[in-house]
């Protein structure tokens, strides 16, 4: 029988990311998930959020220590892994979390400190002045050239493959 232990969350962070070293020098950065699923019940709309324990590793780990923070979207491609432990007491304690195995960063730095430090009307004049530079510059291009076509019927050993 075969075994298939794969996981797809796409979601934000729910604090900062806490980056550490091992003994051997190995980097590791957990992080906290938060991902929303929005369902109808009749005509109400409804809400739940799932909390996600990720581990990540080596360069990915120093990269997510760097450049994420609470609130930062993140897609996390990982495999389920369960921890089990003792607590000090003596009790056994389990947790069920991801070890990511690709983390994909869903805005930059700049984009959640413009989020942060910028109003909308500043993002919007900027937007506006990109597409009023971006179609100055189009109209300064040349026009295609006119298409030709020749009325020669192209059969299958015509075509080079």
């Amino acid at each position: 029988m075969a075994f298939y232990n794969k996981v797809m969350l796409m979601g934000n962070l729910t604090k900062n990311p806490e980056l550490r070293y091992t003994p051997g020098g190995s980097a590791v950065c957990d992080i906290g998930l938060a991902v929303n699923r929005r369902y109808l019940v009749g005509d109400q709309e409804k809400e739940e959020t799932c909390f996600v324990d990720v581990v990540v590793w080596a360069k990915q780990a120093e990269s997510c220590g760097k450049y994420l923070q609470k609130g930062s979207p993140v897609f996390i491609e990982g495999r389920l892994k369960n921890d089990n432990w003792e607590d000090k007491d003596g009790k056994k304690r389990t947790r069920l979390r991801i070890v990511a195995e690709r983390v994909q960063f869903l805005s930059s730095r700049r984009d959640d400190q413009k989020k942060n430090n910028t109003s909308y009307q500043q993002d919007e004049a900027s937007s506006n002045n990109f597409a009023q530079k971006t179609y100055d510059r189009q109209a300064q291009m040349p026009p295609p050239p006119p298409e030709t076509f020749d009325n020669v019927e192209e059969v299958e050993d015509d075509i080079p493959f």
